[in-house]
């Protein structure tokens, strides 16, 4: 193996696993896995679809701490989520989509400014409820 293949086994915690087969892992060795392995030639741009969806408590917050980590390396994160406060603690910019459109973009400090509301879920309902008319 080489120094990035044995490092990235390493900070996954996946040495017990390097000979296993993907699928007899569990759901959250499976995304560590596919995690390394996007991040084994070392991209500058990582993009997450939901990174979270379908793992434990503890499972997750690790997701977010490499999440997180890939992000103080200054790598550009592109962060997919609808559990609002994975945004508000991963995310430099926050663009609020629905229904294929883009209703706002800013830090979470200006769309708080902007909307006069504390929390990234009811900055999310202030948009929709803008863009239907309400």
């Amino acid at each position: 193996m080489n120094e990035r293949v044995t490092a990235l086994v390493a900070r996954f915690g996946l040495g017990d696993y390097a000979d296993a087969r993907v699928d007899k892992l569990s759901q959250g060795m499976k995304q560590k896995v596919s995690i390394a392995r996007t991040v084994v030639h070392d991209p500058p741009i990582l993009i997450f679809d939901e990174p979270t969806v379908g793992l434990d408590v503890l499972n997750a917050i690790e997701m977010r701490n490499v999440i997180a980590e890939f992000r103080a390396e200054g790598k550009t994160i592109i962060f997919s989520t609808h559990i609002m406060n994975e945004a508000e603690k991963l995310c430099d910019r926050i663009a609020i989509i629905h229904r294929g459109r883009i209703h706002a973009c800013d830090t979470l400090a200006g769309l708080r400014e902007a909307t006069g509301h504390h929390y990234l879920e009811d900055i999310f309902v202030y948009y929709v409820e803008q863009a239907n008319g309400h």
